[in-house]
């Protein structure tokens, strides 16, 4: 399947790439939202990864703030989180995170990896996460759709 690159409205400073299973189904409460293509009917948790732009994180207060971030997100619970590794995506430094949750509604196991870049006029905050039994197949998608990533 061609993946395609996807220009969003001019008031979201970003592009991103669909992936084989990941596709773009729209925004919500300031979510930008890709989801599994074929998820079961009956799946309480599915495939996604989420893509938010918010205020920059002074350098000062970069480490850390992922962490942060996570354990202030209402839709998973996590047990323990591992340190942050630092990582660059589209020429931005950051950090990343993979680790086990539990999803608050579905109280389903799921993998979640979150990305935070840290760019001077504004931070780029991705969350992708998986039900654990379908995150090894759907881990390199998430990998490629957050490597697609770029600021506008």
């Amino acid at each position: 399947m061609k993946r395609r690159h996807l220009l969003l409205a001019a008031a979201l400073p970003f592009q991103v790439t669909e992936g084989e299973h990941l596709h773009l189904t729209g925004r919500a409460l300031g979510w930008t939202i890709l989801r599994d293509r074929a998820p079961s009917r009956a799946a309480p948790e599915t495939g996604m990864v989420l893509i938010r732009v918010q205020r920059p994180v002074p350098p000062a207060s970069q480490p850390g703030h992922l962490a942060a971030t996570l354990g202030a997100f209402r839709p998973f619970h996590f047990a323990a989180l591992p340190a942050e590794e630092r990582v660059e995506l589209a020429g931005l430094p950051g950090a990343a995170i993979e680790a086990r949750a539990m999803g608050i509604g579905s109280r389903q196991a799921v993998t979640v990896r979150a990305v935070c870049l840290y760019g001077r006029e504004r931070s780029y905050l991705l969350i992708a996460s998986a039900p654990e039994a379908e995150w090894a197949a759907l881990r390199p998608d998430v990998l490629r759709v957050m490597e697609g990533f770029r600021p506008g």
